[in-house]
This record gives C-alpha cells, sequence and structure tokens, in this order.
C-alpha cells in the first residue's frame, strides 16, 4: 500500500479565479449566467477535496470547467504545476471596456465631435420613443384585429370540430374492425408458428443493430470488430436454435385447433356489414352537427375590420411624420455645430492628441489580443493535452454515462484504445484487472450495462475513470444516484483505492454526512462562489458563513432527541450588504476562511474567537 497521507507541500491542482458564464437569449433579453464566478482553491497530493452545496449552485459545472468538458470563461487551471486550461473571455471584454474609454477621451478632446454626439443621443432617445409607439400601434391593431373577426374564427374552429369528431370517429371504427378482422383471422392460422416468426425477427433485429454499432464506433479498430462480430453471429446461432427446438411442439400442437376457412369467411362477411352500417351513422351525425353551426354574418365583419385598419393606417402615417420631422431637426442641429476652429480650439492640437489616444487603444489592443492568442495556444497545446489524461471523472448518472450499446471491456478500455499503443489482448487484460480492483467479476467484460445494478453501474465508471492510472480524479456526486445501501458500498471502495493507490480526489456532493466521513478539507458553494473552506471537522464544529449554518442546521441525525428539537436555520442572502465593497475570501484562522467584506470579517471573527473560548470554558468543566 502506497502513503496514504496528505502531503500539503505538493499541489496536484491550482484554480485561479476560475469563472463560467452561460449565455441566455437573444437581443434585449440576453442574459449571462454566472454558473461559477471567480473561484480559486488548490487541492495538494493524496487529499480529497470536498466540494458542497444545494442543487444549483454550481458545483458540477466547475468540476467540467475543470476537467475542459466547459470551456472556461476566465480563470487558469494547473495540473501538477503544468497550465492546461486558460479562459479568455474576461479578456475581450476588457478590449471593448478600453474602446469605449478611448472614445470618451476622443470626445473630451474633439469638441465638436462631442457635441454632434450629444445631439445624436438626444435625438436617437426621441426617434426611439416614436418607434416604440408604432410597435405599440402596431400590436394594439393585431389584438383589435383578432377580436373583430373573432366570429369568423369561431366558425372556423367549431366546423373543424366537427370534422375533427366526424374523422375520429371514422377511424375508431376502422380500428375496431381490424381488431376483429385479426381475431378471425388468427383463428384461422397457427399462433404459434407467428408467435415464433416474430420472436425471431426481434433476435434479427437484436443482432443487425449490434452489428451496425460496431461498425459505426469510430474508437474500435478493424480487427476488433471484425471478431466481436463473429462471436455475436456465433451466439446468435445458438439462440435461434434453442427458439426453434421451443417452438417446434407449440407448432404441432396448434396446428390441430385451427378454424374452418369457411367459417372464418362468414365472419369476416358479416364484420364488413356491420362497418359500413357504423360509417354510415358516423357521416349522418357529422352533417347533423355541420348544419347546427351559425355561420356569422361576413360582410359585417370585414367593414369593421376595414374601418379599424384605417384608423390604423392613420395613426402609422402621424408617427412616420413624426420621425421625418425628428431627423430633418436633428440633421439641421448638426449642420450648425461649430467647428473646433470656431469653437477657439487647434485643430492639428486635437488631430495630434486624438492620433495619439488611437495609438494607445491600438497598442493596449493589440496586448490584449495577443493574451487571447497565448491563451488559445495553451488550450489547445500538446502539452495540456497529456496533462489533461492525467485527470478524469466519474460521472453523477451511472445510468447515462455508460453507452448501451457497447460492451464492459469497450466502455472499460475505450481510453486505452483511443490513446494506441496497447493491443486487443493486453487491453482485456488491463480491463480484467482493472474490474477485480473495483470489486467486480473479470468475466463482466461481455455484459452491457444494462446487465448491471446502479452500484456495479457506478463501479465500472470508476473503473473507468482510474485505468488511465490518473493523478485526479473528479467524483461528480458518484452516490447522488445510488440507493443508501448502496451509498456505503461506494464510498468505501473510494476511500479503499484512495489508500492503495495514492489518489487526489475532488468530490462533489451535496450529502454533508458523507462530506464530513470521506473528505479532508470541504469548501462550500453558494451561488457560484465559494463561501467557506476548511478542514472537515473545523467547519463542522465552528462554521462561521450564515449560509454554511444554515446547511448544517438541515442535515439530519441518528438521534430522535436531538431531531425533536432540531432548528432548521434559514439562510436570506439580502442579509449582505454588498454596494459598496465586494466580499473576498480570508482567513478567520489558518485554514479557515470565510467570504466577507470588512465589516464582515470582523463579525466574524470575534465570534470566531468566542466559540473558541466558550470550548475551552467547556473543557475545564
Amino acid at each position: 500500500m502506497v502513503n496514504s497521507k496528505v502531503d500539503y507541500n505538493t499541489k496536484v491542482l491550482e484554480v485561479r479565479d476560475l469563472k463560467k458564464h452561460f449565455k441566455v437569449g437573444t437581443g434585449r433579453n440576453k442574459l449571462v449566467v454566472p454558473a461559477v464566478d471567480g473561484l480559486s482553491f488548490d487541492i495538494y497530493k493524496r487529499e480529497v477535496f470536498g466540494l458542497v452545496g444545494e442543487s444549483g449552485c454550481g458545483k458540477t459545472t466547475t468540476g467540467r470547467t475543470i476537467i475542459k468538458l466547459y470551456n472556461s470563461t476566465e480563470g487558469d487551471v494547473k495540473l501538477n504545476d503544468t497550465l492546461i486550461s486558460s479562459g479568455y473571455m474576461g479578456i475581450v471584454a476588457k478590449i471593448k471596456e478600453v474602446k469605449e474609454a478611448a472614445q470618451e477621451e476622443i470626445l473630451k478632446v474633439d469638441q465638436s465631435k462631442a457635441l454632434k454626439d450629444e445631439i445624436n443621443d438626444k435625438y436617437a432617445r426621441l426617434i426611439s420613443d416614436v418607434e416604440m409607439n408604432i410597435a405599440s400601434e402596431n400590436e394594439s391593431f393585431e389584438e383589435k384585429g383578432k377580436t373583430i373577426k373573432q366570429p369568423l374564427t369561431t366558425n372556423q374552429e367549431e366546423k373543424y370540430l366537427a370534422k375533427y369528431n366526424y374523422d375520429l370517429a371514422v377511424e375508431a371504427i376502422k380500428h375496431q374492425y381490424n381488431l376483429d378482422l385479426a381475431v378471425i383471422k388468427d383463428s384461422a392460422v397457427n399462433s404459434a408458428q407467428a408467435d415464433y416468426d416474430r420472436e425471431k425477427k426481434g433476435f434479427e433485429i437484436g443482432l443487425k443493430r449490434k452489428i451496425d454499432g460496431m461498425k459505426d464506433s469510430a474508437a474500435l479498430n478493424v480487427d476488433y470488430i471484425d471478431a466481436r462480430i463473429a462471436d455475436l453471429n456465433s451466439e446468435y446461432e445458438q439462440i435461434f436454435a434453442d427458439l426453434e427446438e421451443k417452438y417446434k411442439p407449440l407448432i404441432a400442437e396448434a396446428e390441430e385447433n385451427i378454424a374452418p376457412k369457411a367459417e372464418a369467411q362468414e365472419k369476416t362477411k358479416a364484420l364488413k356489414a356491420a362497418r359500413r352500417e357504423k360509417l354510415a351513422a358516423a357521416k349522418a351525425e357529422f352533417k347533423k352537427n355541420d348544419a347546427a353551426i351559425v355561420v356569422p354574418n361576413k360582410t359585417k365583419v370585414n367593414a369593421e375590420f376595414k374601418t379599424a385598419k384605417a384608423e390604423h393606417d392613420a395613426s402609422i402615417s402621424n408617427f412616420k411624420s413624426q420621425l421625418a420631422d425628428l431627423k430633418k431637426k436633428k440633421s439641421d442641429e448638426l449642420s450648425k455645430v461649430p467647428s473646433n476652429k470656431e469653437l477657439g480650439v487647434d485643430q492639428n492640437e486635437v488631430n495630434v492628441l486624438v492620433s495619439e489616444i488611437k495609438h494607445n487603444r491600438d497598442e493596449k489592443v493589440k496586448e490584449l489580443r495577443q493574451a487571447i492568442k497565448r491563451a488559445k495556444e495553451i488550450n489547445a497545446s500538446k502539452e495540456a493535452l497529456e496533462y489533461s489524461r492525467k485527470m478524469q471523472m466519474i460521472f453523477q448518472d451511472p445510468i447515462s454515462s455508460l453507452n448501451p450499446r457497447m460492451t464492459v471491456l469497450e466502455i472499460v478500455g475505450e481510453g486505452l484504445l483511443i490513446q494506441g499503443g496497447l493491443s486487443r489482448e493486453e487491453i482485456k487484460e488491463k480491463v480484467q484487472d482493472m474490474l477485480e480492483i473495483v470489486g467486480l467479476q473479470k468475466d463482466y467484460v461481455t455484459r452491457y450495462p444494462h446487465e448491471f445494478s446502479g452500484g456495479q453501474r457506478q463501479r465500472l465508471g470508476i473503473a473507468r475513470a482510474l485505468i488511465m492510472n490518473p493523478d485526479f480524479i473528479i467524483a461528480d456526486e458518484p452516490i447522488s444516484a445510488l440507493d443508501v445501501s448502496i451509498r456505503a458500498q461506494v464510498i468505501n471502495l473510494l476511500q479503499e483505492l484512495k489508500d492503495r493507490l495514492g489518489l487526489t480526489i475532488m468530490f462533489v456532493a451535496h450529502d454533508l454526512s458523507v462530506v464530513r466521513f470521506f473528505c479532508d478539507r470541504i469548501a462550500v458553494m453558494y451561488n457560484g462562489k465559494i463561501v467557506e473552506l476548511a478542514e472537515s471537522e473545523e467547519l463542522f464544529a465552528n462554521p462561521m458563513h450564515p449560509y454554511t449554518r444554515s446547511l448544517l442546521s438541515s442535515v439530519p441525525q441518528p438521534d430522535p432527541d436531538y431531531e425533536k428539537n432540531r432548528t432548521k436555520i434559514g439562510y436570506d442572502p439580502r442579509q449582505h450588504d454588498y454596494r459598496f465593497e465586494k466580499p473576498i475570501l480570508r482567513e478567520v484562522a489558518p485554514g479557515h476562511s470565510v467570504l466577507c467584506n470588512d465589516g464582515e470579517f470582523e463579525e466574524i471573527k470575534n465570534r470566531y474567537q468566542g466559540n473558541g473560548a466558550n470550548k475551552a470554558e467547556e473543557g475545564v468543566k
């Protein structure tokens, strides 16, 4: 067994100011959702680092951004002291800020241009107001038109409904006829033979799908595909032989119970006559309902609509006239703006200053674009790719994360196959060894995911991550989709593998009792930020952030007396006043950090010291 003690002198993962923002909507409705908003933390060799919080706080997004399933918006990620990911969208925003700042400086120097921009802004607002009035008038007319034409719309809807009900009745009559006809036909044929043909066809389709899936796989080599197809054909030949042996006596027995052909024909004839009568009755009912529908006065409705349309057109014409007047006034005012010379400003001096501002702007933009280029080169570099392979992920859902059309050998060994350098037999041997390590049998390599329980599927996910021999594993809520009885097995397995292989793990979860048992340090997340970070026992003993206290108060305990008196502490983010001073992570004690501003920091520090004094008194007593 390797050394399982945490080495706090060696950083495996370094995360600095990591951000992942998602853009939602377009135009005026466009929003930016900060799923991960400025995380910074380190994870040390052989440490289990817990990341906890409610659903939606950004835990999973953090893990997926670190492992590069998502491109980071900003921030850097280092693995084993090598930069593997760098976000640059913040630099893109910075370029925009630089350009806007340069434009403001130009306006301060070029007074004539500043006056023109002021006029343009004034008329842009006025024109926008008129355009909004036009849009509002169009919406109002659209609603009014619908109201006027409502009688025609109602008539069309009632006619459509009558026809729809008639079509539905016809379909029901035909469907029942087909069912009854099938019963008659079945009585005149060998049902066992039909069952045999149907079941055999199903197996044939299944075989074809598996073979097609193998051929479509870009990750498997030709020799492996041919060998696997040969195995499948041999397997299904035996299935077809067993199926024929099963149905042979049943087919012979069913042959004796087939109804006479003349009797079946007579029943079919009577069935067709009954169907004709039902269809005729349904048609008569449709004609009756259609005739009862009220027909509106179309001429009157159209005249009313024409009048409303004329009023609408007149209103739009008036607004367009206002637009034309505003544009003319704008043009007149712009033509009267004095030049810099008329304002007593030297135009040559203005040109020199503007040129200097633009030069400085271009230099800053060039420098920022170079930073973007460097970030892109880092993200796409061969070195980053090589180091990223030393980082693997165990996914939350053990069902959807496994390909149902691939065997265990293909799922667990896919990473080795893509990486190359190993033969099919070597990959199979490594997969079998890894299955034994995670507590599964070697002969499971030929099975498919649907043949396993939830806990076994999660073990397959762990095996898939471990077979790449990673230095760092992100376990994304690996037990949340499992039964309580299975969770302990998976946690114990992870603990055993950590001790045996010396793994470093970032454990994402919302079950605080599990995190306390398994993790060395815990970071609490809320709304995309880390609000508190400390060693496990320290966090549970001295929760300082209000959200952490709220989270811990909701953890149930196996103690009836405690549960009877347990009080849930609520958390309202509005209790923080961050309008004038933004919070940052600050140490209230060595290794214990809390998200707060200056005012909150003093209060939290005093409360922390008070907790220590109270515990000391309890120890004396």
